[in-house]
This record gives structure tokens, sequence and C-alpha cells, in this order.
């Protein structure tokens, strides 16, 4: 099992994951998770673990996530640099 990066944000982002946030709420997560120092790779990795449990309709969400994560999105929706 993958440990917690951060307790309350994960389950921030589970919560808005499951009840159908928009990208943009979810995206608020990682931007805290970025601020809080965790990297882009740690995030997509925590993403990943949660990934392999989640309904169909939850898990595109966290595709969507999970593009962000990458930097695999528009300039403006990055959170993290390209390079990291």
């Amino acid at each position: 099992m993958l440990e917690a990066l951060d307790t309350g944000l994960d389950q921030q982002l589970a919560s808005r994951l499951r009840g159908g946030a928009d990208i943009e709420a979810i995206r608020a997560v990682l931007v805290q998770y970025r601020d809080k120092g965790f990297t882009a790779q740690a995030v997509y990795s925590h993403l990943q673990f949660i990934r392999l449990a989640a309904p169909e309709d939850v898990e595109d969400r966290i595709l969507e996530a999970m593009d962000i994560a990458s930097g695999y999105c528009s300039a403006g929706c990055r959170v993290w640099d390209v390079a990291q």
C-alpha cells in the first residue's frame, strides 16, 4: 500500500474525485500538493495507486488529474514545471 502523501489533502482529493468535481476543483488540490513541496512524480504515483480501485467514472477524472501532474495539459492548466 502506498503511504499517504498528506492525509488532509489525500482525503480532499479523493472526495473531489468521487464527488464528480470539475477539473478546476481537482487542480486546486494539486496546487496545494505542489505548495506543500510534493513533486509531480509523487502526486502522479499517488494518483496511479488510487486509480487501481476506482470505478470507471472516477477513473476518468483521475486520468485527467494524472495528465495535469505529468504536464500533459495546456500551459495554463499546468501545476508543476514540465522539467520536474
